[in-house]
């Protein structure tokens, strides 16, 4: 159960835009900073391997991983899949609450505040997910922000506003709701975000090109 604390805390420390893809992790630092043993880091790293989020190479460490056209590919259809069912099938959505956090991302916009756009959305998005009440998709959704920001984090760099246009996503998403239409509000969130996984590859690969500066 610790290792699997850790292993939680870890994915959010990714969400947050704390490491980098290919950034070995120092486990003595981790260790500490969570207050655990280095053997009860090693099996959160180990379960983190088994999502995809780190590689242990042999004799170096253990590295973030870098995610690969595949990657962002698997990650996008499994929002794709996750998120459009929610808003179609939750049974507690709080479309009041998604308005309140597109007020929050309309202010940090404004702010130029990208770190705080950036957690607003990523709130915007569990709520939509919790309305379905089941943890085990909430645990899921964890492992999909961690992955979501690693495969953004190369454009992130080029272009900090790079999440911004999310919002126009986000109040289109709570216009639909508010007009009782979950089935257009799921089908358009999905065409959403299968659109972004290929904007976001075409966009790591012109960078990976040196085409994008």
């Amino acid at each position: 159960m610790l290792a699997h604390n850790v292993s939680a805390e870890v994915r959010r420390a990714i969400s947050r835009g704390e490491f980098i893809p290919g950034q070995k992790l120092n486990e003595v630092a981790l260790a500490d900073r969570f207050g655990v043993s280095r053997n009860t880091l090693r099996e959160a790293f180990a379960m983190l391997t088994a999502e995809g989020l780190v590689e242990r190479i042999p004799n170096r460490g253990v590295f973030l991983a870098t995610p690969t056209a595949e990657f962002i590919t698997d990650t996008f259809r499994a929002r794709a899949a996750i998120e459009p069912a929610a808003l179609l099938w939750g049974t507690d959505l709080d479309v009041d609450r998604l308005e309140e956090l597109n007020a929050e991302g309309r202010t940090a916009i404004e702010e130029q505040d990208d770190d705080l756009f950036i957690a607003v959305n990523q709130a915007f998005h569990h709520v939509v997910l919790s309305s379905m009440g089941s943890k085990t998709l909430g645990d899921t959704m964890d492992q999909l922000d961690a992955f979501l920001r690693l495969a953004t984090l190369p454009i992130l760099e080029k272009d900090p506003s790079f999440n911004r246009r999310f919002i126009g996503i986000n109040e289109h998403i709570v216009e639909l709701l508010r007009a009782d239409d979950r089935q257009g509000a799921s089908d358009y969130l999905q065409h959403q975000l299968i659109e972004l996984s290929t904007e976001i590859i075409e966009m790591i690969e012109k960078i990976n090109s040196g085409q994008l500066i």
